[in-house]
């Protein structure tokens, strides 16, 4: 069997659809979509503030394929829904890794653990 030419290559490759593929794991973009392409801003929480960072952590975590129309869409919503929990606008990158970890360990502990710092939740920091 023949290996393809490295000129056959290139014809596939220009043949191709335009625009990158879509990988496994998407890098992040520099680049911030169009505001006409962003999701609509956060609707205030009941006192006119803006929701908490919990109710955009559960946004984030509740989000489902299904509500987009093909994964650059949801990769899009999800990228949004992430920039109003994480808010790399206005916190560190330590902050935000702190945030993930902290999470993560919710996740993991026992019930009855998380039961108790669920009702400490802010007066108490796991990390040192």
């Amino acid at each position: 069997r023949r290996e393809p030419s490295s000129s056959q290559n290139c014809r596939e490759a220009a043949a191709a659809p335009p625009g990158p593929a879509v990988p496994a794991a998407l890098p992040p973009s520099p680049v911030r979509p169009p505001a006409a392409l962003e999701a609509s801003p956060p609707a205030p929480g009941p006192s006119g503030a803006r929701p908490g960072p919990e109710t955009f952590r559960q946004r984030f975590r509740q989000f489902r394929y299904h509500e987009a129309a093909g994964p650059r869409e949801a990769f899009r919503q999800l990228r949004e829904l992430s920039r109003q929990w994480l808010r790399p606008e206005v916190r560190t990158k330590e902050q935000i890794v702190e945030m993930l970890v902290q999470e993560q360990l919710m996740a993991i502990l026992p019930e009855e653990i998380r039961a108790r710092r669920r009702g400490r939740r802010g007066d108490v920091r796991i990390t040192g």
